[in-house]
């Protein structure tokens, strides 16, 4: 047998591997699941926002609804240039729950997003901080559920992937890419279940801490300048052995993250090598091996092992578009046009990390 023939196994191997966890997050769905709550701990809702007029409304709105009520809401007025502020002081009027603090001039070593969630700590007052971008919409029973399961697990740290709502093809190009890799790369039960650094993973759009332990780490604080703080604060939970989980929204919690193939690169390129541990090496890794793999695999193996291949591959994707509640059929159909788009996000990525500038929400930012 050529060496060829092997690195085609090799290769092959890897696909079925990446097809057998996507089956396992298929089959044990890790998602909110309904709870009660002990006792009635004040839950704190922390909201950054800059320049989200068109998104504010409704997360106040579904925060209004929650079946939970023991919660306050502080909204961090980022030094929008827009209607932001007028719109959370006019919901405050009509809910006293809802508070809006104004921000301070950005200090020279923090990122705007992280000195905004320090921010809002300093001044919550709740049993738990649960975080939320200004751009999520969450379900009537979200808050209940949440705070119910941080008590039955014992967490110290909850994170939500949100269910993306994609509305432009370019955002169907890009967007599908993210859970693609994550759901199989990671088992994502592994996260509440091992202590290994290695298996962390967050998302910034909902994080929810317990306070007496948010309070003395000060978590964003200590991610300050990172661009990607949320990992970053998942790997520091791992690193001291406490527990979180991770898991997927359905129905409790959406987000519209981007509106534009653009936004959605600019927006992946900032954090996509976290994927891959931070490393930029094991991100060209994975990104050529995923593209010359199916020239290969054609090329060197037998027809039974190439249709193995391609099982696992369909297979993958349609099991994470179900489980992402995604359609599967659209995800195979435009495999290829989404690969291409990955390409151009890893692309953009390799540029972020060696120095180039990225804007967001009219700040500049670096990759730290």
């Amino acid at each position: 047998m050529s060496p060829l023939f092997y690195i085609s196994l090799f290769l092959l191997s890897i696909v079925v591997i990446r097809f057998l966890i996507a089956l396992l997050n298929y089959l044990t769905r890790p998602v909110l699941p309904s709870g009660k709550v002990e006792g009635n701990p004040l839950v704190s809702v922390l909201i950054p926002a800059r320049n989200e007029e068109k998104n504010i409304s409704e997360i106040l709105n579904c925060l209004s609804k929650q079946d939970y009520s023991n919660i306050e809401v502080l909204v961090y007025n980022d030094q929008s240039t827009d209607a932001t502020a007028q719109i959370v002081e006019d919901r405050a009027k009509h809910d006293e729950r809802i508070r809006l603090i104004e921000g301070v001039e950005l200090p020279e070593d923090w990122l705007g997003k992280n000195h905004a969630c320090y921010q809002l700590a300093q001044r919550a007052k709740g049993n738990f901080y649960l975080f939320l971008d200004a751009d999520v919409k969450v379900s009537q029973q979200f808050i209940r559920n949440a705070t119910a399961y941080m008590q039955r697990k014992r967490l110290t740290l909850l994170s939500m992937f949100p269910r993306q709502e994609m509305v432009t093809w370019g955002e169907r190009l890009v967007i599908p890419n993210m859970n693609w890799i994550l759901l199989s790369l990671l088992f994502l039960r592994l996260v509440r279940w091992s202590k290994r650094q290695s298996l962390a993973a967050a998302n910034g759009q909902m994080m929810m801490f317990s306070v007496a332990n948010y309070d003395e780490n000060q978590w964003h604080e200590k991610l300050k300048s990172s661009s990607v703080e949320d990992i970053g604060i998942s790997r520091l939970v791992k690193r001291k052995k406490l527990r979180m989980a991770t898991l997927l929204g359905t129905d409790d919690i959406s987000c519209r993250m981007y509106n534009s193939y653009s936004e959605s690169i600019a927006g992946f390129s900032k954090n996509v090598t976290e994927f891959f541990g931070g490393s930029v090496f094991t991100t060209i890794l994975f990104t050529l091996i995923s593209t010359f793999s199916p020239i290969l695999i054609i090329l060197s193996l037998p027809f039974p092992l190439t249709l193995l291949y391609f099982f696992s591959m369909v297979s993958s994707r349609m099991l994470i578009s179900s489980l992402s509640e995604q359609s599967p059929y659209l995800n195979v159909i435009l495999w290829p046009a989404q690969h291409l788009s990955f390409l151009h996000l890893v692309y953009k990525a390799i540029r972020f990390k060696n120095g180039e500038k990225l804007s967001w929400k009219g700040r500049e930012i670096n990759s730290i």
